[in-house]
């Protein structure tokens, strides 16, 4: 069993700073045309940081793609769903996801959207774990670095729980 730290990791406001931060620097150096969000993590983070891009034009697509399902471990395996009509064939792409943690499920993505015809694929994330890093891989854009941990909020869930809350918290094993 978990409970939650006694304070939030982020707060909602030091969020919408970041993320509109990460907007910014994003609309200066990567001119894209799509936006692919993995769910179900990176939902509420892809509304916030599309707002933040100038071009009304950019579509966004969401597909589903997870190694943890109910765990807080990573399984190693990847499995992608809802990506059968995906069409970003010669398109220039900024996949977004909530966490790098193993590296496995961005590694992964890239390499499928690559297959699936992607002329670019550039990365962001709102948070990176280094310290479980399990695949070469860096994001191209990164909110902020945390130290190991199980994080939820902002989107981020233990099995499916904590999604709506508006800060971002530590889980802890109970003792």
């Amino acid at each position: 069993m978990y409970k939650m730290s006694l304070m939030p990791l982020f707060t909602a406001e030091a969020i919408q700073e970041m993320v509109q931060l990460l907007g910014e620097k994003i609309a200066r150096n990567y001119k894209f045309d799509t936006i692919v969000g993995l769910l179900t993590g990176s939902f509420v983070f892809v509304s916030d940081l599309c707002r933040h891009f100038p071009d009304p034009k950019i579509k966004v697509l969401f597909i589903k793609a997870s190694s943890y399902g109910d765990s807080t471990e990573s399984s190693g395996k990847l499995d992608v769903s809802l990506a059968k009509d995906l069409d970003i064939s010669g398109k220039k792409v900024l996949l977004v996801d909530d966490i790098l943690d193993t590296g496995l499920t961005l590694q992964g993505m890239v390499k499928f959207l690559q297959e699936k015809g992607a002329a670019e694929v550039r990365s962001c994330v709102l948070l990176e774990k280094r310290a479980r890093r399990k695949a070469d891989i860096k994001a191209d854009f990164v909110g902020f670095s945390i130290e190991d941990g199980f994080v939820v909020g902002y989107g981020l869930d233990c099995a499916g729980e904590y999604r709506t809350m508006p800060d971002i918290w530590t889980l802890e094993p109970e003792t």
